[in-house]
């Protein structure tokens, strides 16, 4: 005991340091993620920003431009009429000297001169005389005029002859088209618009052809990057990378620097650039990143801390309560073992007693017994009702089995009692449905337990009938039944008050008349569970003082019309067989093929298959079964449909492909996981012979082997041996066993091996915790080896790192594929949880909800991590 304790101190400690190293991770995750998106949302807001800002200051050029334009169209018309009316030469000069006057004092625009040819003749409105060899038709400004036609033309940076400042000039042709008019406008005022930023490193105003309006480096004004003294140089890829960007930011190294570019085009002809260094934009956008690094840090300190807090808490509690919680372990185990000694030896003595009172003691005995480990199955599915975890499993059933098993439960409780106890069925009721048998025996038999609790004279029975329901789809009239179930007693009955209460837990009548009934009240609440999940519904008449009656409706798919018949003569004539060998077929001379990508669903398969005697060959891929259905014939085929590289619909259309194929007439069955979308006419329409559910059950196996494989080659167990009949008495009408029947094999043997040997559930009872054992070893025909060994290979299965792996390379398509085989692995060994999460990834997946996979793929890679170490460690204690 104190090895166990310090190994579940040692459990904790490491799932304490498991959950600090996942909250590290996640906060790594999440942090790396938020930082990406935030990262990427400044960058983009600090570009958007410098390209606003140098629009801005281009607007501003833009502007200045304008108004200089404005000023020089105006006078181009003032000066166009003064010559239509005949002005002179002295007039059309001092028309100009006057413009240039005024607006070299003007407040919001100054211009350093204006000039022109009008009519061939040079005018001047700063009063300047040319130097000797300038020739105005022969400068650019008269050159540059004519081949913008109405378009003011631009020209590049030059020194003002007079007064030596650099300026900028603008032109205008007149309507005569050989009079042009010119404006000087300062470079400084120009260069005024433009607002001073801290991230500008260096300011270019360039043209389409190269030339260098203004730079920041004025020993650069009016050079040509596009000329060849730049070619191969920085400038000229400058100025080209400013051509082909189109106003978008880039990046260009220049003179060892790199620096983020933005410009903008100005008057169709010039380009604003703000060049700002690389390293300086992005200062900030370091800093802070550094700055919340830090408060993340802080932040998982203070979790840890908190952590280790609650750890220490929790330790504490764990040592408190070990004591208690042993004492409750070990007397539940006692509790178990005493009531199935109690049972199992009452079997012993039941065999030996002859006289009649005694027998009925002994009867009394085992019906209470029974009556406990019932009550104890109905508490057990009240709690998964209530967590969720309660499922309907449908399945072929016989319908004379079900009522043969809920006559036998409760005949010797009603004779106990001295009540009559009669089995009224319609024989013309299908003999198989398609339902969940096992529910369908329990709210038979609550119904049944509840009826001879409250009675205590007269008599109990139960009436089966069905009704045919109206088209449903493609489903016929007699492809679907209303089952039919009705109870009635000649009990106290129940009062109209009480009525509302009966279907509450834990709701006992507590009047006069029923004292002495004992029970939780769990019955009646059960079974109205039960019918809401089979799709049911239950109608309740009552009077009190005379009786009950419960009727059951529950809808029921039928497999075979054949009727029932007499239901009194058939358990007359009945064989006691034992259940499971009634499926039990052998095939020798059968071959069959199994495909599937999972090595643990061909281990089932051999599992359910290994009395038959077939010859089984197996395949784990697509290319695997085309080799072998090219090679050998094989009388039924099993196709599964989700595999890699080739799925199962691919694998069939080329197998039919195949000119020389041996199986071209094989019936090929799909393997379809549940959940899975599909439809049976998709599969039929490929011409799929039919197809299975998984996980598999042994039953539908069986039925599809009996039903898909040539005749000739099954060998049913009526094949190979007659049948026993025993003996039965009937008493008024009503079935009521005297004494035990001889069949295939000795009851008595087989009740008392129960009792000295654990059952095959309770050999894996430390698994429970975290494992569906029943459902597992259901899916593996309850072979203990083949069950052991499937937990083994999911313990050691890679699984989990590839899936890792497609979630961290976004590879979506393999990602649903690996949580599909995961989905399966988990329903086979009973993880029914686990799998849960991995179909709503995988779906997701599917659907492409991204978030969902991000919200939930670490919490479940972290539970299939645990559930693994949990499996790990059961079998070592094996």
């Amino acid at each position: 005991m104190f090895s166990k304790t310090i190994e579940s101190e040692k459990r904790v400690r490491a799932l304490y340091g498991i959950i600090l190293v996942a909250v590290g991770l996640t906060f790594a995750a999440v942090s790396a993620y938020v930082f990406g998106d935030y990262v990427e949302t400044v960058q983009q807001e600090i570009l958007n920003a410098g390209s606003l800002s140098n629009e801005r200051d281009a607007e501003a050029i833009d502007g200045f431009l304008a108004r200089g334009e404005s000023i020089l169209r105006v006078t181009t018309r003032i000066a166009e009429k003064s010559l239509d009316h005949g002005a002179k030469q002295a007039q059309i000069e001092s028309l100009l000297v006057s413009e240039a006057e005024y607006y070299k004092h003007s407040d919001d625009f100054t211009l350093c001169n204006m000039y022109g040819i009008l009519r061939e003749e040079f005018f001047n409105g700063g009063r300047w005389t040319p130097a000797v060899g300038y020739v105005p038709s022969n400068r650019p400004w008269y050159q540059n005029a004519p081949m913008e036609k109405d378009k003011v033309a631009l020209i590049p940076t030059h020194l003002n002859p007079h007064t030596g400042e650099q300026v900028v000039t603008i032109s205008l042709r007149l309507s005569d088209r050989k009079s042009v008019l010119a404006v000087d406008m300062y470079l400084k005022d120009l260069l005024a618009k433009v607002k001073k930023s801290d991230l500008s490193n260096m300011l270019v105003i360039i043209d389409k052809k190269g030339v260098v309006i203004s730079h920041t480096d004025i020993a650069q004004n009016g050079r040509n990057y596009k000329s060849s003294d730049f070619w191969g140089s920085d400038e000229e890829k400058l100025a080209n990378s400013i051509s082909y960007a189109s106003g978008d930011p880039f990046v260009i190294n220049l003179r060892g620097k790199d620096y983020r570019v933005f410009s903008t085009l100005v008057q169709g002809e010039w380009y604003v650039a703000r060049l700002v260094e690389e390293r300086g934009l992005w200062a900030p956008l370091h800093l802070t990143i550094l700055r919340n690094a830090m408060i993340i840090v802080l932040i998982y300190v203070l979790i840890a801390l908190l952590l280790t807090a609650l750890y220490s808490k929790y330790m504490r509690l764990i040592r408190a309560n070990r004591s208690k919680t042993a004492f409750l372990t070990s007397m539940s185990n006692e509790i178990r073992s005493a009531m199935n000694g109690i049972l199992g030896m009452n079997t012993i003595v039941q065999k030996d007693l002859h006289d009649d009172s005694m027998k009925e003691y002994s009867n009394n005995i085992q019906s209470a017994g029974q009556s406990i480990l019932s009550l104890v199955n109905d508490v057990l599915d009240v709690s998964k009702i209530e967590s969720g975890r309660l499922s309907i499993e449908s399945m072929e059933y016989d319908v004379f089995s079900v009522l043969q098993e809920c006559f036998n439960e409760n005949e010797p409780k009603a004779k106990a009692k001295g009540l009559a106890f009669h089995v009224d069925c319609d024989p013309d009721i299908p003999s198989c449905l398609w339902g969940d048998e096992n529910r369908i025996i329990q709210i038979i038999n609550n119904l049944l337990s509840n009826a001879i609790k409250f009675t205590e004279v007269g008599g109990v029975s139960l009436s089966v009938g069905f009704d045919n329901l109206p088209p449903m789809g493609s489903l016929r009239t007699d492809d679907y039944i209303m089952l039919k179930l009705a109870v009635k007693d000649t009990g106290v009955g129940i009062r109209k008050e009480d009525r509302g209460s009966i279907f509450r837990k834990y709701i006992t009548d507590d009047s006069n008349e029923n004292k002495s009934v004992e029970g939780m009240g769990l019955g009646l609440s059960l079974t109205q569970e039960l019918l809401k999940k089979c799709g049911g519904q239950m109608t309740v008449s009552s009077r009190y003082g005379e009786g009950s009656s419960f009727l059951v409706e529950i809808p029921q798919l039928v497999l075979n019309t054949e009727p029932m018949g007499d239901f009194a003569m058939r358990y007359r004539n009945a064989t006691r067989k034992n259940k499971d060998l009634a499926d039990v077929f052998l095939a020798p001379e059968a071959r069959i093929l199994i495909v599937d990508d999972v090595e643990l669903n061909l281990k089932v398969f051999r599992g359910f298959l290994k009395n038959s005697q077939m010859k089984i060959d197996e395949a784990l891929s697509g290319h695997q079964c085309l080799q072998l259905v090219e090679s050998r014939h094989y009388d039924l085929i099993f196709l599964d449909h989700m595999m890699p590289v080739m799925d199962g619909i691919d694998v069939y259309r080329k197998m039919r492909m195949m000119e020389k194929s041996p199986n071209k007439d094989t019936p090929v069955i799909a393997l379809v996981s549940e959940g899975e979308s599909f439809t049976k006419d998709s599969f039929l329409g490929e011409g799929f012979a039919d197809y299975l559910i998984k996980p598999l059950k042994e039953r539908d196996l069986f039925r599809a082997m009996k039903w898909y494989l040539p005749k000739q080659l099954v060998l049913t167990l009526e094949d190979l041996s007659e049948p026993m009949v025993p003996s039965t008495n009937m008493m008024d009408g009503v079935v009521a066993p005297d004494q035990k029947n001889k069949g295939v094999y000795d009851d008595d043997e087989i009740e008392l091996r129960s009792v000295t040997a654990p059952t095959l559930v309770e050999r894996f009872k430390q698994f429970e915790e975290f494992l569906d054992v029943k459902a597992g070893l259901n899916y593996c025909a309850d072979d203990e080896e083949i069950y052991v060994e499937m937990l083994q290979e999911y313990v050691g299965s890679p699984l989990c790192r590839n899936v890792d792996n497609c979630y961290k390379n976004s590879d979506w398509d393999n990602y649903r594929f690996y949580m599909h085989v995961l989905y399966d692995s988990s329903v086979a060994i009973g993880a029914l949880s686990m799998a849960d999460k991995f179909r709503n990834l995988e779906n997701a997946s599917r659907e492409s909800r991204m978030k969902v996979i991000q919200e939930n793929h670490e919490l479940a890679m972290a539970l299939h991590a645990e559930l693994i170490e949990n499996i790990q460690r059961g079998l070592e204690d094996r």
